[in-house]
């Protein structure tokens, strides 16, 4: 449940703004830096760098995407908490935002209270793919291989990744065992990956999904809840005998708490325009991404209902931190 503090501070950050104030209190002295909180190559760092020059022209100024990279996403953000909160320093959040603190035993953050909700940017499916030499062709294949021994080991962006949550249900529910070897991001994993360091990769489309399409890695499922239109030929888990099984990663923007009001619905209002500009929407859905605007009350909303529903899952799979 949430506590009453983070209640009231979502409340209190993603209050419905009014069109008036995009024109109000933002600032206009210099570039806003885009922090990502994981290295080049992934998820994240490849949606910021997609939006951020239309962004850019938006906003009318410059939008610098920056790697903070480190601990599961960790510093990065906490890097964007202890910036001043006038709208200069935005975090490109992934997914793993809303599960760390299940995982961490001190963040030095609340994950919830310390960050005001921006905009969502959009969702996509997580995909494992294997090496070619790797003798997997199906998740069969890798269930039967988590029966013997240790298991596979299988390389994800990190700690509390949507691929390292997704593996921990596949093995309480299939009785398999696997090996978790995180990363320190998305580029990291998949190029392990590719260098037959791991057997097995899971992350999002937007990593690992050019590579499968070009023959360099296998894909092998899916999470989503139907086949993705990027690579229709792999199949997703449900079909594979756990029917209902469905997770996918996101992005989007939060900024420091406090940031006032009025830059946060600017901000918002861009990236929406942003989000329906025909060649992002192309771009995004040509790496498998389903973009999605929300206003900074949505967005609030969803990341609470992530923070609780991945807690549930990392509970109840006692999930850890390797």
């Amino acid at each position: 449940m949430l506590s009453r503090r983070h209640a009231l501070a979502l409340a209190g950050a993603s209050l419905a703004l009014p069109l008036a104030a995009r024109a109000q209190g933002f600032p206009q002295d210099r570039p806003i830096r885009a922090v990502v909180n994981f290295p080049p190559g992934g998820t994240v760092d490849t949606v910021a760098r997609l939006i951020a020059p239309v962004l850019s022209d938006k906003l009318g100024r410059q939008v610098v995407v920056e790697n903070r990279g480190g601990a599961s996403g960790l510093i990065g953000a906490e890097a964007v908490v202890r910036s001043a909160p006038d709208g200069h320093t935005l975090l490109f959040a992934l997914s793993t935002h809303a599960v760390n603190p299940h995982m961490v035993p001190r963040m030095p953050f609340d994950t919830l209270a310390d960050f005001a909700p921006v905009g969502f940017i959009g969702g996509a499916p997580v995909l494992m793919a294997a090496h070619p030499s790797a003798p997997f062709r199906t998740l069969a294949d890798v269930i039967a291989a988590g029966r013997v021994g240790e298991g596979p080991h299988f390389g994800t962006i990190g700690n509390g990744s949507t691929g390292h949550l997704m593996m921990a249900q596949l093995s309480t529910l299939s009785g398999a065992r696997f090996t978790h070897v995180p990363f320190r991001g998305g580029g990291p994993a998949v190029q392990a990956a590719l260098g037959g360091q791991v057997p097995l990769v899971i992350t999002s489309t937007v990593a690992v999904g050019p590579h499968v399409a070009a023959g360099s890695l296998r894909g092998i499922a899916l999470s989503g809840a139907d086949r993705s239109p990027v690579h229709p030929t792999v199949p997703t888990v449900a079909e594979q005998g756990f029917p209902g099984f469905a997770a996918d990663s996101w992005v989007g923007v939060l900024a420091p708490a406090r940031t006032p009001d009025a830059i946060v619905a600017r901000i918002n209002a861009d990236l929406a325009a942003t989000l329906a500009d025909p060649g992002v929407r192309e771009r995004l859905a040509g790496i498998g991404m389903t973009p999605r605007a929300m206003a900074p009350a949505e967005f609030g909303a969803f990341v609470a209902s992530e923070y609780e529903r991945w807690g549930k899952v990392v509970r109840e799979h006692r999930i850890i931190s390797d």
